[in-house]
């Protein structure tokens, strides 16, 4: 009785799909951790914008039309944001917008990581 094994080319193709198959599995998983992190700096830059326009809802001042930015360290991280506060139809309302960057970067060169928008009603 004789036993038959794999032949060389049988093993070379089995290594080939093999390798395609944990090439395509390395990949997806550089890709989840790339994505994950890129979704973790764009929820702490809309924390951030969040945090600034309560403190703005909370302000004892009525806000004055126009910009201010400030920076901000948040998650180990620093961060740029700037507001601007804009007029209104109805005048006992101020629009408020804040986009918040990375500390450093510039501003010009892409979109904010975060965007929000809101309003505040004269007191």
């Amino acid at each position: 009785m004789t036993t038959r094994g794999f032949t060389l080319v049988e093993v070379l193709v089995a290594l080939a799909v093999l390798a395609v198959a944990l090439s395509a599995i390395v990949k997806a998983g550089a890709d989840y951790a790339g994505n994950q992190a890129y979704l973790q700096e764009r929820s702490f830059a809309y924390w951030v914008a969040r945090n600034r326009l309560n403190e703005l809802l909370l302000e004892p001042a009525w806000p004055p039309v126009g910009n201010r930015d400030g920076e901000v360290e948040f998650a180990g991280t620093d961060w740029a944001w700037r507001s601007r506060i804009q007029a209104t139809p109805d005048e006992d309302v101020r629009r408020i917008d804040i986009e918040v960057w990375h500390a450093g970067s510039d501003e010009d060169d892409g979109a904010p990581l975060a965007r929000l928008s809101g309003f505040r009603e004269r007191p």
